[in-house]
């Protein structure tokens, strides 16, 4: 079988080219109207909880537990929020993305060293 003669269309690749960018275009504005919410209402609620731990943390102080009973709550809330479904799923899916990366990393690097020689 003979290759295919190869046709130059400008016209064709300006058209693919302009539905790419016009497709691209809609799938930004689509997540930005969806996320950028969601980001705000995280962030304020990252706020809440950074402060509400910083009251909890200097009354608990103030009052004279010690410190080590105060890191000893924090380390029991750390376990008990990572033992629940959603903190395990959580930390799940982190796992997941971080041997993704270092595999990914490897070729990486594979790549280059063999690139290099």
């Amino acid at each position: 079988m003979e290759p295919r003669p190869h046709l130059d269309r400008p016209a064709g690749r300006l058209a693919r080219l302009a539905g790419l960018v016009l497709a691209g275009l809609t799938c930004a504005a689509a997540a930005g109207f969806f996320v950028l919410p969601l980001l705000g209402r995280w962030f304020v609620r990252g706020i809440e909880l950074t402060v509400a731990a910083c009251v909890w943390l200097a009354t608990s102080i103030g009052v004279g537990v010690s410190v080590w009973d105060v890191l000893g709550t924090i380390g029991r809330a750390s376990v008990g929020a990572l033992l629940t479904p959603t903190g395990s799923l959580a930390l799940s899916i982190l796992v997941v993305v971080g041997i993704t990366a270092l595999y990914w990393l490897q070729r990486l690097l594979e790549s280059e060293e063999g690139s290099s020689s």
